[in-house]
Order: structure tokens, then sequence, then C-alpha cells
């Protein structure tokens, strides 16, 4: 945990992935973020595997750096006590459904009248001045509405699902993005504001940033989509033993590779003459490159590479993914004891500053085990 936000505190009505992991992001970076959560807890504390109840790891991973308060909001006690930690508060974030806040007695309107310098931060699943302002969302149908699964498909054309949750991740670091520039707006101005960062318009944005093409211009002048992007041909190549993702991407990369390999005649036919032959002709290089690479083994491709300056990688799976030497050697994935879990692993903040005062971090909470702390703070039993 660094000093950098020592000093602000977050109150985080946060649930499952998105919110919560926005608010960590503060949390690594010092702020204080109280977690309101339900009696009986967040739903995400009882997803995936757990050495005791509530303590799932999937939860445990996005709520380091965090106090949990549990309130029944849906008692006059409960709420009075979430009104009087706003008004001590520097921001307020949540991603639930805005109505289901407003019934709650907190929407932006009502929250910044208790607080009027409170940063107001929401990831809605839609924006709201849209139609669909009002309709659920998670991840997967934020990855339909987004276009992901759809530029994602398979061979066949079937739309695919990306299996991770890519759309609550991506939207939570824009989220953390959000709280941040309304913190530093009220550092530099002394107000509040309200920012909405719906999770539809997030990860459209994220799609159409490299797929918009030629329909960027008005009138068009040109198909939308990023061809070598969207090639049949671009995903991990067999080798002898194996698979890799190669890095032959700008024309010099075509060139030293295929004149490595052998393969004048796709020099000759002009295939990658400039950056503009390369564009038009991605999806066929591609292929080529496909046929090329099992006739030698993924190192010795790899050993190719490196000595034509050219990036390649391994497909990692999950279980070589943690055994990767420079995860194992800068420590992402750090050894600790939880007070209640006993031996843990856990993704440390991938940042890291340098002259930066920093503290320990502080473990994921149990439901409620802060409450009596922060309570008393507020002057309540």
């Amino acid at each position: 945990m660094y000093d950098f936000l020592k000093g602000a505190r977050i109150i985080e009505l946060g649930h499952i992935l998105m919110g919560p992991y926005a608010a960590q992001i503060l949390g690594d970076l010092g702020a204080d973020v109280i977690k309101i959560e339900a009696p009986e807890g967040d739903f995400y504390r009882s997803v995936g595997v757990s050495a005791s109840p509530g303590m799932s790891a999937q939860w445990m991973n996005v709520n380091r750096n965090k106090r949990s308060v549990t309130l029944d909001l849906k008692s006059e006690a409960g709420r009075d006590a979430l009104a009087r930690l706003i008004e001590g508060a520097d921001a307020f974030v949540h991603n639930m459904r805005p109505a289901a806040v407003e019934r709650l007695g907190f929407s932006p309107v009502a929250a910044r009248a208790l607080n009027p310098a409170l940063v107001y931060c929401f990831a809605a699943g839609f924006g709201s001045d849209g139609p669909y302002r009002d309709k659920p969302a998670f991840d997967d149908i934020i990855q339909g509405y987004s276009g992901l699964a759809g530029v994602n498909a398979a061979a066949d054309g079937a739309p695919r699902l990306v299996p991770v949750s890519i759309a609550d991740t991506v939207c939570g670091l824009i989220l953390a993005q959000a709280l941040l520039a309304g913190l530093y707006h009220q550092r530099a101005s002394g107000e509040g504001a309200v920012i909405e960062a719906p999770m539809f318009e997030a990860l459209a944005g994220v799609v159409l940033n490299q797929h918009l093409g030629g329909r960027a211009y008005d009138p068009p002048r040109g198909a939308i989509g990023y061809p070598r992007l969207t090639s049949p041909h671009r995903h991990p190549a067999r080798t002898r033993d194996g698979y890799i993702i190669h890095g032959v991407y700008k024309a010099e990369h075509w060139r030293a590779f295929l004149s490595a390999v052998g393969r004048e005649d796709v020099l000759d036919a002009g295939l990658v003459a400039d950056d503009t032959a390369l564009a038009a002709n991605i999806t066929r290089l591609y292929a080529i490159a496909q046929d090329i690479l099992p006739a030698r083994t993924t190192a010795q491709w790899r050993a190719l590479f490196d000595a034509l300056d050219i990036p390649s990688a391994p497909a990692n799976t999950l279980e070589t993914l943690m055994a990767d030497p420079h995860l194992q050697a800068v420590g992402l994935l750090r050894h600790y004891d939880h007070p209640s879990e006993g031996p843990m692993v856990e993704l440390r903040s991938p940042f890291r500053a340098h002259g930066v005062a920093q503290a320990d971090d502080r473990p994921p909470p149990r439901a409620g085990e802060h409450s009596a702390e922060i309570l008393s703070e507020l002057g309540l039993g």
C-alpha cells in the first residue's frame, strides 16, 4: 500500500467484481476504503474456492486494503450510518443499478446534499441518458452488447465470450481512473463531481478503438474492422512440439522472417514490399506463416525470432503462467499469511512506485470485520 492517497476516504457500495476492483486500486494507492456490505456479506464472497465461508479466493483478489462494515440499508439505522459515512468522505463509489441506489436514498443529488464536496462515481451497465439505462447488466451481457463476443467469433462464425471477466475488469480500471480524476478535481477546486462510467460505453469504446477503421470518416472511406486482428489465421500457431505466438508484424519483420526461412518467392511476389502491401495481404501472410511454423520446435522458433529481434511468446496455460520465471522474479504472486485464512497467494498491484512511502497491505477483511471500529469513529454504538 502506497501513500499517494493518504488521508482520502472512499465509501464503496460495490459488489461482485467491477466496483470492488476499482476501489481496491485506490486502496493500493493509500486511500482509506470503507466497504459497505449487507449483513450476509457481498455475494462474491461465496463464489469460487474458499477455506472458510465467505472468504473465497476470487473475492479476496479484489478486496485487499479495505475495511468492511456490515449495514442493513433496508433499515433506517443502516441508512443513517451510511449517511454519516458519506458526510465525512471524499468519494462514494458503487456499481449497482442507479434506481436501486436511489430507492435506498443515495442518489447523486441526495448524497451530495449530505456532502457538497463529494465525488460521486458509479458504474451502471448503460449510460443514464440512453434507452437501456434501466436494464440489468453483468460481464457476459456487456461482452455481447459491445461486439466483443462477435468480433471474437470462432472459425465457424459463432460468437464467443472471452473466458475472463474482461468487461468487469476493463470497466473497473476505467472506473478507478474516473475516481482519481474526481479526487484531483476536488483537491484542485474544492468542489465535488458526479461521474458515471457505464460498462457498455466503456467496452464498446475499447472494441471500436481499433475496429472503427474506414467508418472513422464521414462519409466512410472503407469498411469497419481491422483486418489484421480479424484474420482467421491470427491465432497461436502450431510448431513441431506445441504452439507459439509470433510477433511478425511490421513489413521489415516479415522481410526478415521470410528471408530467414528461404521464402524468397513471397518476397518476390511483393506481398511485403511496403506497409500498404502488407496491410492488403495480411490474411494471406498469416496463412503462410501458419504453414511454415510446424517445421521447427517452439524453442527453435523463439531462438530465431530473438536473433531477428522479432517478438514472440509461448501460449501459456494457467499452470505455466503461474510458474513463469519473470513473474516469479518480480514477485507478482505474493505469498502471505492471512490472519483468518492462513497461508495465501495474492496478486500484488502490478505497478511499483520508487521513492514513495509504502506500508503493509491490509488483508481482505471478513464481512463486517471493522463494523465496531468504523461505527465508533462515527460516534455510534
